[in-house]
């Protein structure tokens, strides 16, 4: 039986598609949460829908991303165009450690707003140039998601989001003409 596996750690994984907010001729300032569909991104947005995407490495710290990295308060929520096996992004929120009074940050992966897996971090999110920034969610054997949501539970919880990268399950059309080109190629070879 598959699973979806959502860890928080110090160094992420690169896939086939990505996306650092440095693109050139890319959004910046207030954004819409479409602006990156044409790379299968159908949404990108902040809880409380103000989407921004900033250098804020003078206003916050050097240890926010390098260049542009895109702004959610309340959390951010990415919701994909096609069903997806991996996906990794750095994640910054001042919320803090998990105590009683709130802290700590949940990575969170959907398939058709239905929850798959998850994973809260007590230790909490990395702030300050401390703690751990790398969010990564990996399918098994056939499970897929296609929305994940980063968020923390401080009393006022500004998350930044960089260095975004995917793999997305090719459509059934895509698939078709993967096989039909090997099939095209093994009868060339006859």
């Amino acid at each position: 039986m598959g699973a979806i596996s959502v860890t928080q750690g110090s160094s992420g994984t690169t896939y086939s598609t990505t996306l650092n907010f440095d693109e050139a001729g890319g959004p910046t300032g207030f954004v819409n949460t479409g602006d990156w569909a044409g790379l299968g991104l159908a949404s990108i947005s902040s809880a409380d829908g103000v989407h921004q995407v900033n250098d804020y490495t003078a206003s916050v710290g050097p240890w926010v991303g390098t260049g542009n990295s895109f702004f959610g308060n309340f959390g951010v929520t990415m919701v994909f165009d096609s069903d997806l096996t991996h996906f990794s992004a750095q994640a910054w929120d001042p919320s803090g450690p998990s105590s009683f009074s709130g802290g700590g940050f949940k990575g969170v992966a959907l398939h058709d707003g239905v929850e798959v897996g998850s994973f809260f971090s007590s230790p909490g999110p990395a702030w300050g140039g401390l703690g751990d920034e790398w969010w990564d969610v990996t399918a098994t054997d056939g499970m897929v998601f296609n929305e994940v949501q980063l968020f923390g539970f401080g009393f006022s919880p500004t998350t930044y989001v960089d260095n975004i990268s995917w793999n997305a399950v090719p459509a059934p059309s895509g698939l078709a003409l993967i096989g039909l080109g090997g099939f095209v190629a093994s009868r060339r070879r006859r």
